[in-house]
């Protein structure tokens, strides 16, 4: 269907919003939240509602959403928990489409945070409203320029192909700001369901799943209230797009921390983890490790085979690098005699040629020209299917080295190994002087390529590409 005819398509391009609880006061959430929708340049309009105050930020101020004229299709309540209810009815009799819950103090504070989540959910019975929430930070969408977080936003958000759909209010908050300042992958969506008292995970992944802005859809998740629809919908939206997910609440611990934090009743972990594996969902074992997959699905291919191909500078990172790749299901590529050849022609008369390749001696032979020399074997061998570099960044005091490279060097070298081999997926190791390792960081990733600061995780990023191969054949074997 045609995205403007899906029944989400106005909690993300929403043509008129509402912030209940909209505050005078720029410390507090409702303050803030007018302010980051000024500040996106969102083009849609802005009702503030707040009974004592007549404007602002320049905007006309409502006493209540039932005063505003015309449609409202995203009502934001930042009010205190016991006001809430309230508000959800007004909501209701206006006719808007979605309310984002930001307050907290609902189920996941116990009884009587269960009644009051309990009253919402019956004014919207029977209604064409929906809530998202409570205890939930909400939506992000950069290319309608639309937030309810009440995490500042200083400007545009860099857009990109990673939807986010989340059960805590830290992707649209201080994850989302470390997104934003220090990754370069960009968002396209973001969902932050919270309690999720009535939107769900489910219903969220299948619009994703059409969103022709989305390319691959990262997931964090407490609980799962239709685990069988979850799974159904999975594998339908996993034929075309990445799905990875983390789930917390693997031990007894994290399930009492789960019920405290949204209310979720957490199934056990092993059950989850067979459901993951039978729909093709890639399951991932931290946010640092979410973040690191989804910035590699962003950036590259998906490799046609487990061969992995293998440079470092240093022959621990070779050895490393062996063990890590088979740890994680990929294979050490064989290289071809023609491509050993051409490598034992540029070392030095005691080194000898081999895989991994190490960049020491070759350094030696041939210079900085090293990185360059082995990227373009590794991209030319018909046996490599996926490239793993680890390289140094060296301050420019040691521009004199033979094997100093630069970021402009560093650009150079792995844009040459993208057009000789455009379908092999490159993941890059960077280490050494902390300014040169963020300037050849800015330049790689500027240019798709994405960097990790060890070798592990790198190598885990392409195995995950590797594995979301497999998983596509499988999905479509299964569907046929």
């Amino acid at each position: 269907m045609p995205r403007e005819e899906h029944p989400l398509h106005r909690l993300f391009y929403p043509g008129a919003v509402a912030i209940i609880g909209a505050s005078r006061s720029p410390h507090k959430f409702g303050h803030i939240q007018v302010a980051n929708l000024l500040r996106m340049g969102f083009k849609g309009r802005i009702y503030p509602i707040n009974p004592r105050a007549d404007e602002i930020l320049g905007l006309k101020c409502y006493p209540s959403i039932l005063d505003v004229p015309g449609q409202v299709d995203v009502a934001v309540i930042t009010i205190p928990a016991p006001k809430v209810p309230g508000a959800v009815r007004d909501c209701v009799e206006k006719g808007v489409r979605f309310v984002v819950i930001i307050s907290s103090g609902f189920k996941e504070a116990g009884p009587e945070g269960e009644k009051l989540q309990e009253a919402m959910l019956k004014f919207v019975e029977g209604t064409d409203t929906r809530i998202v929430g409570p205890n939930t930070t909400g939506i992000l969408n950069p290319e309608a320029s639309f937030t309810t977080t009440f995490m500042p936003i200083e400007g545009p958000v860099r857009e990109g192909p990673v939807s986010f759909i989340v059960q805590t209010g830290l992707f649209a908050g201080i994850l989302l700001l470390h997104i934003l300042t220090a990754e370069r992958f960009g968002i396209a969506k973001v969902a932050g369901l919270g309690n999720k008292c009535d939107l769900s995970e489910v219903e969220v992944l299948e619009y994703l799943g059409q969103d022709e802005k989305t390319g691959v859809i990262a997931m964090y998740i407490e609980g799962v209230r239709d685990g069988r629809k979850l799974m159904e919908v999975a594998r339908e939206v996993g034929l075309d797009k990445p799905i990875l997910v983390l789930k917390s609440g693997r031990t007894e611990a994290g399930l009492r921390a789960a019920l405290s934090h949204t209310g979720s009743m957490v199934g056990r972990d092993e059950v989850f983890d067979a459901a993951c594996k039978q729909c093709g969902m890639i399951r991932v074992r931290d946010f640092e490790e979410l973040i690191d997959l989804a910035k590699a699905f962003a950036m590259q291919p998906v490799p046609r085979g487990p061969r992995l191909g293998v440079a470092s500078y240093s022959g621990a990172g070779c050895v490393l690098a062996s063990d890590e790749c088979s740890l994680q299901g990929l294979r050490l590529a064989e290289l071809s005699k023609e491509s050993l050849d051409r490598l034992a022609k540029a070392l030095p008369p005691w080194a000898r040629a081999g895989h991994p390749i190490d960049l020491e001696p070759l350094h030696e032979g041939v210079g900085p020209d090293a990185y360059g020399l082995a990227l373009e074997v590794l991209a030319s061998d018909p046996g490599v299917d996926a490239i793993m570099a680890n390289i140094m960044a060296l301050p420019e005091g040691l521009m004199w080295a033979t094997f100093y490279a630069g970021p402009d060097d560093f650009l150079r070298y792995f844009s040459s190994a993208r057009k000789l081999a455009p379908h092999k997926p490159i993941a890059i190791c960077v280490g050494g002087d902390k300014e040169a390792v963020e300037a050849v960081v800015s330049a790689l990733e500027g240019a798709g390529f994405p960097t990790y600061p060890s070798i592990s995780r790198a190598i885990r990023a392409l195995s995950a590409l590797y594995a979301y191969s497999s998983i596509r054949e499988k999905l479509a074997r299964r569907k046929a």
